[in-house]
């Protein structure tokens, strides 16, 4: 049991984390690229421990986000849910993939994030139109390759399982 408690530990800690540097303060030139640090570490827990993480899981994270963010409530908790459930349904096929294949469906999985985000900012009339807002799916996708290795490090160092 204590195991048990120790990796529910450690799952809430890195996600608490992802939520920190997504709300983090960076200069506007620098803020175009932020990669999506939720999206990362849900991911990873997603194809790691995919009976503990589910949808419900990422949809209240994606609504801490909204509230972190001050964006319309549920923009990223559908988008989050929807990730969760395209990830559960093919998590043995995703865990099979090299990394770099990984890390191009990560791409794919931020690039439908950030279009449920231009949908909803559209609704609401506050959507960008600049091509910039495509950045973060390149970034979150590029640092898959590395947040993959290190969270698996800690994942093993913890024995989170």
């Amino acid at each position: 049991m204590e195991s048990h408690a120790q990796g529910l530990w450690f799952v809430v800690v890195s996600i608490l984390i992802a939520l920190l540097l997504s709300i983090s303060p960076l200069s506007p030139d620098l803020a175009w690229a932020r990669p999506d640090w939720l999206l990362l570490i849900l991911v990873y827990w997603l194809l790691a421990l995919p009976e503990r993480v589910g949808v419900f899981v990422c949809w209240l994270c994606g609504i801490l986000l909204d509230v972190l963010q001050g964006v319309v409530l549920g923009q990223n908790a559908f988008a989050f849910a929807v990730v969760a459930y395209i990830i559960q349904v093919s998590y043995q096929r995703l865990r099979m993939f090299s990394l770099r294949k990984q890390a191009a469906f990560v791409f794919l999985l931020e690039l439908f994030h950030i279009l449920v985000d231009q949908w909803a900012q559209n609704i609401n009339g506050v959507a960008q139109t600049h091509w910039l807002v495509f950045l973060p799916a390149l970034t979150t996708g590029l640092l898959w390759l590395f947040v993959r290795p290190i969270v698996g490090w800690f994942q093993r160092a913890f024995a989170v399982f």
